[in-house]
């Protein structure tokens, strides 16, 4: 129970400081081209960070990393207050992506290791990120938000000092491990497209609702009602098969896409974040079943998957800070839903269904 406690204190943490980031770099001058690289570059440092770590707790251990990790978060998170132009967000945004990618791996397969199911272990992950995202929808107030993200790391950080490091077996991975990405190929590849689509919408996502007419409360609201509903759905995905799920995940996630250019008020998104909230828990319990039950390099391939979303974070913002100032919102949603209608053809050619 104590690694689910840290884990929903550290995602409640890390999504409170992340729900309003568009708004602030608007707010402080940034156009949507500079408020796609200010998102962009927390996901570059966590792709490094993701992959580096992986690889250092399947070589080194999970604890210290945990320690490390949620410390250094507190640190920086904080620094966000005094973050007042573009050009300060997006470097302190990037010390961000760089802090939380050092615990991130370590803590998700402790959990495992410890016998924990996946669905019920990461659906701790949702209630924080429901929990964070709700939060600040309340508070509003941005220094509130940041100091608060600030104290739940510290929390974690304490409450981690009751995990326990037994029956950890170092395993000799390569620094760059092809062999494992050429295995998982058919699983990393349609993530990598759906998350691209996912991240090109969640990086404009609170501006499009405020266009809706959902003020910051709304906004929150909104969100929780997504990552809300992924914690009871994960609850009882473990006894389906792994890659059923992860197909489900990539068809109802373009499903969700699309969705987006039917809203004529913020209310109307109510049910599409249902959906969405079923999507995630499949694709993520399909995703992370399916490569933890079939590699023993855990941490590894965990820091892998949890690069290829930083990858996206890069690449999604990017685009969609193209295209909706180009073309607007609905192209965004309409490339975005038929990225991931290719990522799921991909996934079921790969198991010879198409």
């Amino acid at each position: 129970m104590k690694s689910k406690l840290v884990f929903f204190l550290a995602t409640a943490a890390a999504s409170m400081s992340l729900l309003f980031i568009p708004l602030i770099a608007e707010q402080q001058g940034a156009d949507k081209i500079q408020t796609g690289f200010i998102i962009s570059i927390y996901g570059f440092m966590s792709f490094v960070s993701y992959y580096v770590f992986g690889w250092l707790s399947d070589t080194r251990g999970r604890i210290f990393l945990i320690r490390l990790g949620l410390l250094a978060s507190c640190i920086v998170f904080l620094m966000q207050i005094f973050a007042q132009t573009p050009a300060t967000l997006f470097m302190v945004r990037g010390l961000c992506g760089l802090s939380v990618g050092i615990y991130y791996s370590s803590l998700v397969i402790y959990g495992l290791e410890r016998g924990n199911k996946v669905g019920k272990y990461t659906s701790y992950e949702s209630l924080g990120f429901a929990a964070g995202t709700l939060l600040a929808g309340v508070i509003s107030i941005y220094y509130q938000i940041f100091a608060l993200s600030s104290v739940f790391f510290f929390l974690g950080f304490l409450v981690s000092h009751r995990l326990e490091e037994k029956g950890f077996h170092k395993i000799k991975v390569p620094l760059l491990p092809l062999n494992l990405i050429r295995k998982n190929i058919r699983v990393y590849l349609p993530f990598l497209l759906r998350d691209v689509s996912a991240f090109s919408i969640w990086a404009f996502l609170p501006l499009y609702l405020s266009g809706l007419g959902a003020d910051n409360l709304w906004i929150g609201i909104l969100y929780f009602i997504n990552t809300g509903s992924q914690f009871f759905f994960k609850q009882k995905l473990d006894r389906f098969n792994f890659s059923k799920l992860f197909s489900a995940g990539l068809l109802t996630s373009s499903m969700v896409f699309f969705s987006y250019l039917l809203p004529q008020n913020h209310f109307h998104v109510i049910p599409i974040h249902l959906l969405l909230g079923f999507s995630w828990a499949t694709l993520s319990v399909g995703a992370i079943g399916s490569l933890t039950y079939s590699n023993p390099e855990k941490a590894t391939v965990v820091g892998l998957f949890s690069s290829s979303r930083s990858a996206a974070r890069i690449v999604g913002p990017l685009y969609s800070g193209l295209v909706t100032y180009f073309w607007g919102f609905d192209a965004l949603m309409i490339g975005s839903g038929t990225l991931t209608l290719i990522a799921f053809s991909i996934y079921l050619a790969s198991r010879g269904r198409i």
